[in-house]
């Protein structure tokens, strides 16, 4: 599979150690597998599948090494496992016992853990041995262009080990180089014949004779004129970008483009009426929000609970959490200071570095001025009457608005009421929402300037016992006038209970004998008698 990656190639593993003389490396013995290649002519394959502690253990795709247990828990299909590769070499005397094809044999070493889990029934899974199959024959397709089929793999049971050193089954080959950087023990194996020289079919025969060369060493070094003048060779065609500051910039890119430095004047113009209008925008949805911000809430509080009637006793609708999320439109949003660009230069839409202050000139002669010197000096008004910051300099909205009042004052009511029904829809909820603020305002006005007069309370005192029960205190208050707990609001101390009630009862404070636990205090409404029963257990 894709998954799997050989560190150390087949040939390089005894080149690792070029300190000393080589150490034998003679693998360990695993088990054997039998497979055949595909090709003509077809042959037979013995992988001997070794071990050794060279050989490092899987690691995860960031280069972690994982441990046994991890190994035993997810497996190695989704690691690094890396393995190295003998060289092969043909078994003699296999054709002599029968055989109807040629025989060969190569060694594969991995790290000792993968041997004995691929032999532990117990432990290994189809999944799991397929794994190592796949990635030893892809493997040994990539470096020896030799492609084994894997329907035709087979465990060998008679022996563990496949030509084994001097013949000895029990006895792994060890690991050397081979002279020469050759690829295999087999002299035979791809051994292609010189190539012999072609012969010659027609072939010179004349004498010995140089001819002259083409060009003279140095023709260039006493020419009396250049070879290309100041402009260069005018050989080739120019590119079509040629010296546009563009030109880096494909083609079709910039024709479908408008290319604007923002540090350009005409940018900087157009941004600030966007800003304007945007900012206008924005003062304009403020007030429309400001003004009917509160309307749904107003609604819903003026239309009552129409189930809370159908609520069982004692039920007290409560909610665990609180969604309430108003509290975050009151935290300020920090905002990013913007970086103010310093540049004393723009590129123009040609791409053209130009000065910010640089003067634009459509024609060369001079312009007029656009005021003439002295131009105040002989006029026969002032130019404001009552001088300046007098009461005759009006703003320019101030006297816009009072031609505004005198044009509504000029109009009739029937007008009035015909500019009205042209309205939107929108405009008129606006003007109903302003004239009910308005009427609001008139009355809290007409409310504050009438004298107030002193009330008398004439709120009923409430009636109530208090009794001690096991462990606890039982308030009972006898409230004929109320429905239910709604709009009742009790505040209980260690040492006292207070009850604020709606309607016209007076609030109730009840000091407690002994200390109570707040936190425990539990509160119900009885339809049937009209009495609330507090229970206080005592701390």
């Amino acid at each position: 599979p894709e998954s799997a990656t050989v560190f150390v190639e087949a040939p390089q593993a005894p080149r690792a150690m070029t300190v000393g003389p080589h150490p034998p490396l003679r693998p360990g013995i695993g088990f054997c597998l039998q497979a055949k290649s595909t090709g003509t002519p077809p042959g037979r394959w013995f992988l001997n599948m070794t071990m050794h502690k060279l050989v490092e253990m899987p690691v995860s795709y960031s280069g972690q090494k994982v441990s046994k247990e991890w190994i035993l828990t997810h497996g190695i299909a989704n690691l690094q496992v890396p393995f190295d590769m003998g060289s092969f070499r043909k078994v003699k005397g296999e054709r002599a016992e029968g055989a109807k094809q040629t025989t060969w044999c190569l060694d594969v070493v991995f790290h000792p853990l993968i041997v004995q889990l691929f032999v532990d029934d117990a432990f290994c899974t189809e999944s799991f041995r397929a794994f190592v199959i796949n990635l030893t024959l892809k493997r040994i397709e990539e470096s020896l262009n030799v492609k084994l089929e894997t329907s035709s793999i087979k465990l060998v049971k008679d022996f563990r080990y496949k030509d084994g050193e001097g013949g000895d089954p029990n006895i792994p080959r060890e690991f050397r180089e081979l002279p020469d950087e050759k690829d295999s023990f087999d002299d035979e194996l791809r051994m292609e014949p010189p190539k012999e020289p072609e012969e010659i079919l027609i072939e010179d025969l004349t004498p010995d004779v140089r001819k002259a060369p083409v060009l003279k060493k140095g023709f260039l070094n006493g020419g009396k004129s250049k070879l290309y003048g100041p402009d260069g060779s005018k050989e080739g065609v120019v590119p079509e970008n040629a010296g546009d500051p563009l030109g880096y910039i494909p083609k079709r890119l910039r024709n479908q483009c408008k290319i604007v430095d923002t540090r350009s004047p005409e940018y900087q113009e157009h941004q600030k009426q966007a800003d304007a209008a945007k900012e206008n925008n924005r003062q304009q949805q403020e007030f429309r929000d400001t003004l009917l911000t509160d309307l749904d809430k107003w609604t819903k509080k003026s239309t009552a609970n129409r189930w809370e009637a159908d609520l069982p006793d004692g039920t007290e609708v409560t909610k665990k959490y609180n969604n309430d999320y108003s509290r975050f439109d009151q935290v300020q949003e920090e905002l990013d200071e913007p970086t103010e660009d310093t540049r004393d230069f723009y590129f123009d839409e040609k791409g053209v570095p130009k000065k910010l202050h640089e003067p634009k000139q459509t024609d060369d002669s001079p312009l007029p001025p656009a005021m003439k010197k002295g131009f105040l000096e002989n006029v026969k008004k002032a130019l404001y009457p009552g001088g300046p910051g007098g009461s005759d300099a009006k703003t320019a909205a101030e006297a816009l608005k009072s031609t505004d009042m005198e044009q509504l004052a000029q109009l009739s009511e029937s007008e009035i009421m015909e500019r009205i029904a042209q309205m939107s829809p929108e405009e008129k909820s606006l003007m109903n929402d302003l004239q009910s603020l308005l009427e609001g305002a008139a009355s809290t006005e007409k409310l504050s300037t009438e004298p107030q007069q002193p009330q008398s309370d004439d709120r009923r005192v409430v009636d109530y016992t208090l009794e001690a029960i096991e462990d606890a205190h039982m308030l009972q208050i006898h409230v004929p006038e109320l429905d239910s707990m709604k709009g009742v609001d009790l505040d209980v101390t260690a040492e006292s209970a207070t009850v604020v009630f709606p309607h016209s009862l007076k609030p109730l404070q009840v000091k407690l004998p002994t200390a109570v636990i707040p936190k425990k205090v539990k509160a119900k409404f009885s339809k049937k008698t009209h009495h609330i029963n507090v229970t206080l257990p005592m701390a």
